[in-house]
């Protein structure tokens, strides 16, 4: 008999220790799922926080270009504000992101950084007036090939 209850403690015990793992286990998997599910709306996020920086900064350049007065040294001060925001959002979207987000990101943030460089070279303050207008089509195309970028991303 003796042996009998030595059998069936051991049993008892195999037992309660697997079945305790299984639920560290469960866990271990939940953890990871939210992890990732964490991870993805967080890029999400710092993706469309870039391109609503890219964007204002669009728009903040178009209307210093349709302006005229004493007012364009601060509306360039506006402008190099957003820049920098965007510069920002591409580093925190190149912190986060997957291989395939990080080439399209960095040329939205050069594309950007060149544009408010040529804006502010055709300003003249004295004017009050840009000289030349902006030229959007290298911007506007990489906002275009990051959202893409974004889009295909976002469903893999």
């Amino acid at each position: 008999m003796p042996d009998v209850s030595i059998y069936v403690a051991l049993i008892a015990a195999a037992a309660g220790v697997s079945g305790a793992a299984v639920p560290n286990i469960r866990d271990s998997r939940e953890a990871k799922r939210v992890r990732r599910e964490r991870d993805a709306a967080a890029r999400r996020q710092a993706c469309l926080d870039l391109l609503r920086a890219a964007g204002e900064l669009r728009t903040r350049v178009a209307n210093a270009a349709d302006y005229h007065g004493d007012q364009m040294g601060a509306r360039l001060a506006e402008i190099r504000e957003c820049d920098a925001a965007t510069q920002l959002h591409a580093m925190s979207v190149a912190l986060l992101a997957s291989g395939k987000l990080t080439e399209p990101t960095a040329r939205l943030a050069s594309a950007a950084t060149r544009l408010v460089t040529v804006t502010a070279r055709n300003t003249d303050l004295k004017a009050g007036e840009m000289l030349i207008k902006p030229d959007f089509t290298e911007f506007d195309e990489k906002i275009t090939a990051f959202r893409q970028v974004v889009v295909a991303d976002a469903g893999a």
